[in-house]
This record gives structure tokens, C-alpha cells and sequence, in this order.
């Protein structure tokens, strides 16, 4: 990979290119000014500074390891067992060792007492150091304070994704802060900005999806719902004053993390943690702005990428954890490793000879915290290293100034660090409950109605088959609960499948349930076939059990051959089948696609998952969820909505152009919405400029719904290929029935800039195409 460029190098280059023989002299170089790094407190600064200077290199040493609770417990959680701290080994870590951050749960959610012991406990002996550091404690809350029994949980980031509602995510971001702290914790290994490219990846449901708007907009709207204060949020859904008092945080409630950068998600076999080959000018388009928002929304960490991108290691890589996140991105705060990937450089992806040099060299690409977790081996080789002049201490100093400067925004010094029971009383309140059956009811997408299958009448007689029918885990999951998300015991008792969904609306004695298939073997499929003759719809519920990052693995997008087969022996009934999908990633379901009437997905939209699902199958919710990434037809053809001109030479034919199952954006209603012209306030402008882009919309149906309204622009000419389209902005409306309103975009000329033949960004003169999808487009000069 070539080494990415200052801005120093960058505008030099970009000088000569202008000059030199055969350039693109119409190109105007975009290099705004260096993203300018997150002001300081000054009071903040000087009590870190003065801190520093009472710590020995141990202890600094110490604030940079982080261990899981497992290396400090001798009773593991299970679903009757409560997790048990071992008291020598917690008080060797903090006090001898002086270890700073701990992370996780071992095995299972704790319960709201439980978490307060082990938070309080740990808050407690990290008192008896020499110097009373707090600890600073993460956990993986990525949908819901998932790791707290009672805590509220809410759809995967596919499925907030496909709701294209930057409201929903932040109130859903700002309960999950409030639970979090609450539990004695104000760090949160969330959200996820990778851009979704490769669906093959076991972690594409933890992503906002493929398009880089998307991922921006509302990662950012996470990021800073999980930092700012949630009491206005919680005391708006609540109805009432609430706490904490104001001891609890400081100027971060809650310090999100975006990860993993850089490049993660687009491993070239489509396995976790493995080789990404990412030519710089695509890493720079797709894969860097949306930590570019995460950054300038004022970010307090950033997590490393597991794999190496183009035979490098990220956690190895000073380009990319230095040159690039902090030299041009300006990213001020504690970047940390992911689970023991700084060993992994030696023991997996060989480029230390010993484990010593793997620390040595994370630590000098700028890694500030080691996700060691298991043992002690990071401070002891860092030690080593700093004593032998290998790593010189202000390196170390360096990364601590950053970790205590968190601990200080957290208000972790300023009174009692720990829980709040007071705030833990109100875990999963109805109201936060509300929001979480709000998300999955808006993330929930029709993509198919033929002849208006649906909504179906309460009158009908139901056959229900299939695996998603029964499973509140693929409704759920990875990381619920468990890891994997596969411990049932530990799933609450009121959570409705889909098919206890069904029964609630049409009764019990209108429904039929046989199984027909597992995840991934038939069985009871001739009982399913004698069933269908007594019942005037089947209702096929697919899709895929939990699973969490590498155990996820496949080697096919196509789902499972017993479901489809499944799905087939239904159709051949001659009965009209209706497919309902849970699933973590776009599963090809070609073979059952076009004899379905209707077909809908559910992504993994949590505790209200099955009852959405079913709401929208019966009408009474109008469903508004978009695709927020391509669906492809087959598994060899995985495109992306915004590819160039060359890959859609004859749309519609799966030989030489686009032609996917579904496209990103696509979603259908129970009402119909009529568009005005588009309208744009000039038709000239300068990269200076911003266009107002205005679009009437009318629901012309005969009941209320929520429409998604996508901006997209085209340019029709560039000196590297154009993509076909590029969404620059989307928003959520509500219309009753003949409703009509006016949606105004305002477009930055600047959003327009690309990664051209240097690899800077440059907007360049010309035409663009200026639409709303399903409206023809206006022309716009670029002068």
C-alpha cells in the first residue's frame, strides 16, 4: 500500500500536477484544511500534565494495558451462576501492576446487581493504588446494553440502517449511554463505521450498510448521542426529572469508539480478520469519511483494524494509525487495539519475529491502549522495551496524557466512578422500549407485493413454516446476551416470536405452525405440503442464526439448500407464499423469489422483531424500511449501487450489467407517493457554492405512511470514472392521506469532490445530474 500523504506532500503534488504534460487542467484540487483537532481544556490539560508527572513508568505503563474481567474472575457468569471477581488477582492487576482499563463479561449478560458489584468492587481496590487512578471499564454495547439483563436492546445497525432515521438512532444511542453508565461503565466499543462491501463478512449486520453517506450520517448522530448528557433525551421519553446527579460524567457521558479503522470490512475472502487488498484512492473515497465525521463530531477513540489491508497490519501501520488518523485527520484521542491483535502480529501475521516486536511496533504506529486481555504479557515486554531505549518513554507518555485525558472528560476523577442505582432502576423502561419497537417497526422492508398480496386480512388461515418462525435468535442476533447470541435460557420471557406474532392477530385457530426445516436441514417439509391445503396463505419464515464476528464465517451467500427447498415445496402448492427473512447479511434466495407473492425482511431487529414483522405482514404498520445495501440475485455477483458506468453496460442483464435481486434504496408501502419536479435554487455553481434542491411529495394513497426521500447526484463526465450515482442525502417523512409537502436538500458543491488521479480530492468542472430517486433529474454546472 503507498503511504498515505501529508497534506504538506499532497498540495506539493498537486502543484506539479497542474503543470506537468497530459494533466487534468480542468481539475480544482479539494484540500479544505486540515481537519483542525478537537480544542483542549486547559484545566484539563494541566491536571493531566500535573498527574503525568507523579506517575513512574510502571504505573504509565500499566494505564496503557487493558485486561477482560475473565483475568481478574474465578467464577464465570452463566444463566444461574453469578460472575464472582477473585479478589488476589483484581488486586494484583490494579495495585502491582497498575492496570488501567478493564473490559467485558465472562460468558453471559450480568444483571443490573450484579454489574453494580463488579464495577463498585473494581472502582474500589483501583482506590488502593499509589496513585488512585480510576479504571476505565468498556463493553461492546452495539445494540442496547445487550451484556445487562433488563437492559434495553434494540435492532443491529443493517436494521437502524435501513429506518434512514437519524432520530431513531440517536435516542436509541443516548438510552444505551444512560444504561451503560448506569452499570458503572463510560466506555462503549460502538459504533461500527465500516462501510458495508462485502456481504460475505460475518460482521456486515454491525454496519449502517454499504453506501459511505449513510455510515457518516448516522454514525455521526451515535457518536454524539453516546457522548453528550442523555438526561434530555430520557427525560423526554420519560416524562419526568431523572437522574444522574451531577457527579456522574464530565464532559463525555459516555466515550463512544469508532472502529475498527481502517478497511475492515472488506476482506477479499469475505472471513473475519483477514487480508484486505483496498487500492488507496477507494480507501480514501469509501472507507475514510466516515471517520473523517466520526472525528470532527468529536470521537474520543478509535479502535484498530484486526486485519491488514494490502499485506499490512493496521495495528503495525504508522500511515495509517498516525499519518493518517492524526497528521491529517486531526484525531486527538486513545486509539485502541481490538482483542489481542498486538500479539497476533507475531504469532499470525509474522511481521515480528518475537512478541516483544509486535509491541514495538503498535505501540510506535500509535497504538495507545493494548487489548492485551488475558494476561500481563503487554506491560512486562513494553516495560522491557522502554527500558532498553527500544521505546522511548515519551512515546509513552504520549499515549497515557491521552488515556487520563479521557478518564478527566468522563468526570472519572471528579466523585464516585461507579454505578448508579438510581439511573439502573429505569433499564429498560417502557418508554425505551417504545423506541426500540419504533426502530424495528420503521426498519422492516417490503421488497415485494405482487398484485397486492399484502397486508393480508385477519380473516385468513395461516400456515406458518420455517426457522425464523420459532427463533428468537435469528430475530436478535449475535452479541445478545452472549457473544454468540445463542444462549436461549437468557432471552426474556415476553418477547414474541413471529409466530406468536401471527397468532396475536389472526387467533390461534386461524393459524397452522409446522417447523418444515432447521437452519440447515428439512425436515416435516410433506407435513408443511399436506398443511398448505387447508389454509389460504403460507407464511415462509427464513433466514440465519446468530452469530458474532469470526464463528460467522461462510462460503456462500446462498441460503441454506433446506430452506429454499423449503420455500419451493410451499410455492409448488399452488398456495400464495409470502417470504419473511431474518437475516445478519443479504442470503441469496433466488430459487424462491420470483413464485413468492410477497416478500419481506426483518434484518435482526431485536426484541420487537417478530412483531413488527408480522405487523407489516397483516397492515398494521405501513412499512417504510429502504435497503441500505444492494441485495444481489446470485453470489458471484455482489455490485454496489454506486459503481461506474462500466459495470452497467446493459442494466437489467446479469451478463454484462447490474442486475441485482433488490436495489439499495428500494422499498414498497401500503400507500403510494407522487413527486413533484425537482427544483434547484441556481443552475450554475462554484465549488464555493451550496444548491438548494427542492422536491414536492404527496401521499396519494388511502392511508398515512412514511416515505424516504434520496437525493442522488451523477457526474456525467470525470478524469476517473464517475459512479452512476451517489446518494448526497436522504430524509424521513410523515404524510396523511392527500398530504403534500416540500423537501428541501442543501447540497454542498464541495460533498461533490472525489478521490481523482492523485488521490486527493478535487471537484471538478462539468455536469451533474441532480435527482431524487423516481424523478428525472436537473442539470447542474460546476464552474
Amino acid at each position: 500500500m503507498p503511504p498515505f500523504r501529508t497534506y504538506a506532500a499532497a498540495l506539493a503534488a498537486a502543484a506539479a500536477a497542474t503543470s506537468a504534460p497530459g494533466a487534468a487542467a480542468h481539475a480544482q484540487p479539494v484540500l479544505p484544511p486540515r481537519t483542525a483537532p478537537r480544542p483542549l481544556d486547559p484545566r484539563t490539560e494541566a491536571r493531566v500534565d500535573s498527574l503525568l508527572r507523579r506517575l513512574t513508568l510502571e504505573e504509565k505503563v500499566g494505564e496503557m494495558t487493558q485486561l477482560t474481567i475473565q483475568a481478574v474472575a474465578r467464577v464465570h457468569g452463566t444463566a444461574t451462576v453469578a460472575q464472582q471477581l477473585d479478589s488476589a488477582k483484581l488486586e494484583d492487576a490494579l495495585v502491582r501492576y497498575h492496570v488501567g482499563s478493564l473490559l467485558n463479561v465472562w460468558d453471559v449478560a450480568l444483571t443490573p446487581a450484579q454489574w453494580q458489584e463488579v464495577t463498585s468492587t473494581v472502582q474500589r481496590v483501583a482506590r488502593r493504588k499509589r496513585v488512585a487512578v480510576p479504571v476505565l471499564y468498556g463493553i461492546d454495547a452495539v445494540h442496547g446494553h445487550q451484556y445487562m439483563r433488563g437492559g434495553t436492546i434494540f435492532p443491529h445497525n443493517i436494521a437502524l440502517a435501513a429506518t434512514f432515521d437519524s432520530a431513531v438512532v440517536r435516542q436509541a444511542a443516548a438510552i444505551t449511554a444512560y444504561e451503560t453508565r448506569a452499570s458503572g461503565m463510560a466506555w462503549n466499543f460502538s459504533p461500527v463505521l465500516d462501510v458495508g462491501r462485502q456481504p460475505l463478512w460475518p460482521r456486515f449486520y454491525e454496519t449502517f450498510g454499504e453506501d459511505v453517506h449513510v455510515v457518516a450520517t448516522l454514525g455521526r448522530a451515535a457518536i454524539e448521542a453516546t457522548q453528550a448528557d442523555p438526561r434530555p433525551v430520557v427525560r423526554t421519553l420519560l416524562g419526568t426529572a431523572v437522574p444522574p446527579p451531577a457527579r456522574v460524567g464530565g464532559q463525555v457521558f459516555v466515550a463512544a469508539t469508532g472502529k475498527h479503522f481502517l478497511g475492515y470490512s472488506a476482506p477479499l475472502s469475505g472471513k473475519d480478520r483477514t487480508t484486505a487488498w483496498i487500492p488507496e484512492r477507494e480507501l480514501r473515497e469509501i472507507f475514510v469519511p466516515p471517520f473523517r465525521a466520526a472525528i470532527d463530531a468529536g470521537v474520543r477513540t478509535i479502535m484498530a483494524n484486526s486485519g491488514d489491508v494490502n499485506g499490512v497490519p493496521v495495528h503495525a501501520s504508522h500511515a495509517i494509525l498516525t499519518d493518517l488518523l492524526r497528521t491529517e485527520l486531526g484525531f486527538t484521542g486513545v486509539t485502541v487495539s481490538d482483542w489481542a491483535d498486538i500479539e497476533k502480529l507475531h504469532s499470525v501475521h509474522r511481521v515480528a519475529p518475537t512478541r516483544n516486536d509486535a509491541v514495538r511496533l503498535a505501540v510506535m504506529a500509535g497504538v495507545d491502549m493494548s487489548m492485551v486481555p488475558y494476561d500481563l504479557s503487554f506491560y512486562d515486554d513494553l516495560l522491557a522495551l522502554v527500558h532498553e531505549g527500544a521505546v522511548p518513554e515519551s512515546r509513552v507518555d504520549e499515549a497515557v496524557g491521552r488515556i487520563l485525558r479521557l478518564k478527566y472528560e468522563l468526570g472519572l476523577f471528579d466523585g464516585d466512578p461507579g454505578p448508579n442505582a438510581a439511573m439502573l432502576a429505569r433499564a429498560n423502561a417502557p418508554a425505551f422500549q417504545a423506541v426500540s419497537r419504533r426502530a424495528a417497526e420503521e426498519a422492516v422492508t417490503l421488497l415485494k407485493n405482487d398484485r397486492a398480496m399484502l397486508p393480508l386480512a385477519k380473516t385468513a388461515r395461516v400456515l406458518v413454516v420455517g426457522p425464523g418462525a420459532t427463533s428468537l435468535t435469528a430475530q436478535y442476533g449475535g452479541w445478545s446476551y452472549t457473544w454468540q447470541g445463542t444462549d436461549t435460557a437468557l432471552y426474556p420471557k415476553y418477547v414474541k416470536t413471529l409466530l406468536d406474532a401471527v397468532r396475536d392477530r389472526v387467533g390461534p385457530s386461524r393459524v397452522t405452525y409446522v417447523p418444515g426445516a432447521s437452519f440447515d436441514s428439512t425436515r416435516d417439509v410433506a407435513a408443511a405440503v399436506a398443511a398448505a391445503r387447508d389454509v389460504d396463505v403460507v407464511i415462509v419464515a427464513l433466514g440465519e442464526q446468530a452469530e458474532a464476528e469470526s464463528p460467522g464465517n461462510i462460503d456462500d451467500l446462498t441460503l441454506p439448500a433446506a430452506q429454499l427447498q423449503l420455500a419451493q415445496a410451499m410455492e409448488a402448492t399452488g398456495k400464495p407464499v409470502v417470504l419473511a427473512l431474518f437475516e445478519a447479511r443479504p442470503r441469496i434466495i433466488r430459487p424462491a423469489v420470483d413464485a413468492a407473492r410477497a416478500i419481506v425482511t426483518g434484518y435482526e431487529t431485536g426484541p420487537f422483531g417478530g412483531e413488527a414483522v408480522a405487523g407489516v405482514l397483516f397492515g398494521d404498520v405501513n412499512p417504510s424500511g429502504r435497503l441500505p445495501f444492494t441485495y444481489p440475485r446470485y453470489p458471484g455477483a455482489v455490485e454496489h449501487y454506486d459503481r461506474n458506468e462500466s459495470a452497467n453496460s446493459t442494466a437489467g442483464d446479469s451478463t454484462t450489467g447490474y442486475y441485482p435481486e433488490f436495489d439499495f434504496g428500494h422499498g414498497l408501502s401500503y400507500t403510494t407517493f407522487a413527486y413533484g419536479p425537482v427544483r434547484l435554487d441556481r443552475r450554475e455553481a462554484t465549488a464555493r457554492d451550496t444548491v438548494a434542491v427542492a422536491v414536492d411529495v404527496r401521499n396519494t394513497g388511502a392511508r398515512a405512511g412514511q416515505e424516504v426521500v434520496q437525493l442522488y447526484t451523477r457526474q456525467l463526465y470525470a478524469s476517473v470514472a464517475p459512479p452512476t450515482r451517489r446518494l448526497r442525502g436522504f430524509q424521513r417523512i410523515a404524510l396523511a392521506p392527500g398530504e403534500q409537502r416540500t423537501v428541501t436538500f442543501r447540497l454542498a458543491v464541495q460533498d461533490l469532490a472525489f478521490i481523482g488521479l492523485q488521490n486527493r480530492p478535487v471537484v471538478e468542472p462539468g455536469d451533474v445530474d441532480v435527482f431524487v430517486r423516481g424523478v428525472a433529474p436537473q442539470r447542474l454546472t460546476v464552474r
